[in-house]
């Protein structure tokens, strides 16, 4: 009876761990020694429609393998690996603006907007960025693919603490 009782709560807590976990999606977070860092992706990601695919087409976007959720999460992972935390100290939104080949590569990649000091930070970025190397479904335009482009809106918060 004890063991059953143990069972249940252990359960339950692990239920509720799940929730609270679904309900920051899109928070990401990674903490050093000195530095709190979050990265709020933003979705839906903003996709601009290719010049070539007219009103009347039928347009459909690009995805990445696994989703939009797992292209942020993927990002997150590569940022938190490649961003000095200790170096950087970042707050305020910037823009990933991707293009995507009709193969599904990002042949593009642009960082805005630039603001003084920020070169290494922006460079780091990229390279993080780079790192992912799962594709892209390309865009279709009347079920041929297309090259398209894609805007990711990030905000950095990070917060520093003398310890």
């Amino acid at each position: 009876m004890k063991r059953f009782l143990f069972l249940l709560i252990f359960t339950s807590v692990f239920f509720q761990a799940q929730e609270i976990e679904e309900l920051q999606e899109g928070f990401f977070f990674s903490e050093t020694s000195k530095n709190f860092f979050r990265v709020d992706i933003k979705k839906p990601y903003d996709y601009y429609k290719n010049s070539l695919c007219d009103n009347g087409s039928e347009f459909r976007r690009a995805q990445f393998e696994g989703g939009d959720v797992n292209f942020s999460r993927e990002l997150f992972k590569y940022i938190s690996a490649y961003v000095d935390k200790e170096v950087y100290v970042v707050n305020g939104t910037f823009f990933l603006q991707i293009d995507i080949d009709k193969e599904g590569k990002m042949t593009q990649l642009n960082i805005v907007p630039k603001v003084e000091n920020s070169e290494m930070f922006l460079r780091d970025l990229k390279f993080a960025v780079r790192k992912i190397k799962k594709t892209w479904t390309p865009s279709k335009c009347n079920n041929i693919p297309i090259d398209s482009k894609l805007r990711i809106k990030m905000n950095f918060i990070t917060e520093s603490a003398d310890i």
